[in-house]
């Protein structure tokens, strides 16, 4: 008998750890589950929900978004979602209906809506190989990579935002705090972008800088930059056409050449070596979008 009484405190400090835990569960299935195509846009729900929003994002790092597959487990996640947030990558097209027909009640805000496309060949990308593509019927794709230009940011969080105040009313006042937060972020980060890149010096030269994918067509565009690609609809050039990248290149005194994490290296390093020039990685799926697209920012400016 005289161990009773530490036996019942033993169990009521078990029920209370259990009781503790539930409550944990409890709250973690409060949030809204939620998906998006890639980890920038995890940045920005990220941002905006805060700790009532709980993000899954599909391409995984390492991955490209132009060919990515679901797999199972992510599949089943997406049962138990509320919204999928698209970009228009590519990968979409082919999975996004697929989404809509299997999850009737998940929906998909597109963020990429009312934004006005760049074609995939767009002149900043066709310009560097005119020989390889002269003759080639490039088709009608468009750029999807509008979130690499702080301009077309804010379209895109303005539409998460409202997407998940339509999903969760009661919770208006924190995502508008935070999305006023956020929106002054990407205005800072333009602004201190601009500074970096001294955009508005008069009599500034167009500044020039070269990549392998042509991720950074609409960040040239938002900051008067030049972008110059290698690669053009995901094909690496030939002999002939390296020959018409040492010339361009050497025309206009490039000193580094920026490659992303998810691509091959070897012609960019290839050109790098005749050009005596680096190679960067400028990573356009990196989750942390102000400090990444400032980095690279500083890293043009530098050349």
């Amino acid at each position: 008998m005289k161990n009773t009484p530490l036996a019942l405190t033993g169990t009521i400090a078990f029920c209370i750890v259990v009781f503790v835990l539930c409550q944990k569960q409890d709250m973690h299935n409060d949030k809204l589950k939620v998906f998006v195509s890639i980890l920038p846009q995890k940045f920005f729900v990220d941002k905006i929900g805060g700790d009532l929003v709980d993000v899954s994002v599909m391409v995984l790092p390492g991955s490209s978004p132009h060919s990515y597959e679901p797999r199972p487990s992510q599949m089943k996640e997406l049962s138990k979602s509320m919204a999928y947030f698209s970009i228009g990558v590519e990968f979409e097209k082919a999975w996004l209906p697929k989404f809509a027909s299997m999850y009737k009640t998940m929906r998909i805000i597109h963020t990429d809506s009312s934004i006005e496309k760049l074609p995939a060949d767009s002149a900043q990308a066709a310009e560097m190989l005119q020989a390889h593509s002269r003759g080639i019927d490039h088709g009608p794709g468009l750029d999807p990579h509008i979130w690499l230009a702080p301009q077309l940011v804010k379209i895109q969080v303005k539409h998460i935002y409202d997407a998940l105040i339509k999903m969760d009313p009661v919770h208006e006042p924190i995502y508008t705090v935070n999305f006023k937060a956020v929106m002054g972020e990407i205005s800072g980060v333009h602004d201190t972008i601009c500074r970096v890149l001294v955009c508005d010096s008069p009599g500034r030269l167009q500044k020039t800088f070269m990549v392998f994918h042509p991720s950074w067509a609409y960040f040239a565009r938002e900051f008067g930059l030049r972008q110059l690609a290698i690669e053009i609809e995901g094909k690496e050039p030939g002999p002939r056409q390296l020959e018409n990248v040492f010339n361009v290149a050497r025309k206009n005194a490039i000193h580094c050449i920026f490659v992303q994490p998810q691509f091959s290296r070897q012609s960019a390093q290839t050109i790098a070596r005749q050009l005596k020039a680096q190679v960067l990685v400028a990573d356009d799926l990196a989750y942390d979008w102000s400090r990444n697209i400032l980095s690279v920012a500083k890293a043009i400016a530098a050349q």
